[in-house]
């Protein structure tokens, strides 16, 4: 298949930059020897200050033109160690139109603003102090594997994180965004159409801000987008094309799957290593006390992980390799979903105390099995899209019915991966559902008309 458009050679000289730093952040990842740093001790910032734009490092994935068998869960390796269904293992051609006239193409053929290009060979960032935060009762036990439905890393109760955004009253507890009031029996039942923003860039995922901006990555770079407005660069030079979600506090927490590693983006762009050596991290939410659960999709490992210490904790090492992850109204239930073939969604439960339990079925035979990210509603209806059909469907609290909602497959070239509502800030209709066009690296919205549970930010 030909690429559409002028390939561009950016070539730039690196120059590398040193910082000396007094501790180790690596985590272990022994069975039974969970890990915690002291929680006086903040991991000394990871600060990416090289890339080059003009080289790929993205992983290959199928085309909307390629001819994918999804019916079958066999898979092929591609060049970055990732699975994906069928005989797709070599480079992709999206197939990207030119989408303005100030734009120029990695070698990809994924489009990027030309400033980007030019100016993000080199960032130079100023250390700053990281939000502080309280850890309390960070008590940690050696417990039976079976309790957490995994077999390493057991952790007694969920951290009492406490993250007080500087900016917003001093409160001392996170600040949380109500749904409006909503009667459930009242949820349209669809099919919903989709609808092409102007402006916005995201790519497999998006995330708001409580400037009213959407957030999300061209795979080279992470923007912020006004509605209606042009994106502008937030932090340049990082490559990436996973999930993407806020803390209560502001900070912004990322799935590098380039690099395998989460990482921690304050405010100033300035970047912090959380995890390393992850096996292309993928799927992400937070919960409202702001501790992070995570996809490692080639792991087949889901985690749960505090943003500042790094301890950790393995809920299950039994999905074949997870994607979407997303909470459910109350908190209570973790709702995980497979790009496997195998088209079965997941749920962990927690306790009051925030202990885990076993790994159990949620909904079966969902679509073609190669599910991606995942949505809830106030109602307790859980959204999947699936990556086979370009669709998504609504599933009932009790995984039961499962209903075609959205349906992007007669729109050439594109690709859902994963969705939120919007924020209510800034022209964001929480009434709506926002999703990545994840091949045009653009955004799209559904007018639901139903709103999203409580979340921790903005």
């Amino acid at each position: 298949m030909g690429r559409l458009g002028t390939q561009w050679c950016v070539t730039a000289a690196l120059v590398s930059v040193v910082m000396m730093v007094a501790c180790d952040s690596a985590v272990q990842e022994q069975p039974g020897q969970p890990y915690l740093a002291p929680p006086s001790s903040e991991p000394l910032p990871d600060i990416q200050q090289l890339g080059s734009v003009g080289k790929d490092v993205g992983q290959s994935m199928p085309s909307p033109e390629d001819d994918v068998d999804f019916s079958a869960p066999d898979a092929t390796m591609n060049d970055s160690g990732s699975t994906w269904p069928g005989d797709v293992g070599a480079e992709a051609d999206w197939g990207v139109e030119d989408p303005t006239d100030t734009v120029t193409t990695t070698d990809t053929g994924h489009w990027m603003p030309l400033d980007v290009a030019d100016e993000s060979d080199v960032v130079i960032v100023d250390v700053v102090e990281p939000v502080d935060t309280t850890f309390v009762d960070p008590e940690i036990h050696t417990g039976d594997p079976e309790d957490a439905g995994s077999t390493t890393d057991f952790v007694q109760g969920t951290p009492d994180l406490v993250i007080d955004p500087p900016d917003q009253g001093g409160s001392g507890q996170p600040d949380v965004v109500e749904p409006p009031s909503y009667d459930c029996s009242a949820v349209p039942p669809g099919p919903f159409q989709l609808k092409k923003l102007s402006g916005p860039m995201a790519s497999e995922d998006l995330a708001f801000d409580a400037a009213g901006n959407v957030v999300g990555s061209n795979d080279k770079a992470i923007f912020k987008s006004p509605y209606g407005g042009a994106p502008q660069v937030f932090v340049p030079s990082i490559s990436f094309r996973a999930g993407l979600r806020y803390l209560p506090d502001g900070n912004l927490v990322v799935c590098n799957d380039k690099k395998g590693e989460l990482t921690r983006i304050d405010p100033n762009g300035v970047q912090y290593k959380i995890l390393g050596g992850l096996a292309y991290p993928n799927g992400l939410t937070v919960d409202m006390k702001g501790l992070v659960y995570f996809t490692e999709h080639d792991g087949n490992k889901v985690w749960r992980v505090h943003p500042y210490t790094s301890e950790k904790l393995l809920l299950t090492n039994q999905i074949k390799n997870p994607n979407g992850v997303i909470f459910s109204p109350d908190y209570k239930t973790l709702y995980i979903d497979g790009f496997s073939g195998v088209g079965t969604i997941y749920k962990i439960q927690f306790d009051d105390n925030g202990n885990p339990g076993p790994l159990t079925n949620f909904a079966t035979k969902v679509g073609t099995g190669w599910l991606d990210g995942l949505g809830v509603d106030v109602c307790g209806n859980v959204y999947v899209c699936d990556y086979g059909q370009t669709v998504v469907y609504r599933i009932s609290p009790d995984g039961q019915s499962k209903v075609k909602v959205i349906d992007g497959s007669k729109i050439s070239g594109t690709y859902l991966p994963n969705m939120q509502w919007g924020s209510g800030l800034g022209g964001w209709d929480p009434l709506k559902l926002y999703l990545p066009d994840g091949w045009k690296k653009g955004v799209f919205e559904v007018d639901l008309q139903v709103p999203a549970p409580p979340r921790p930010y903005p």
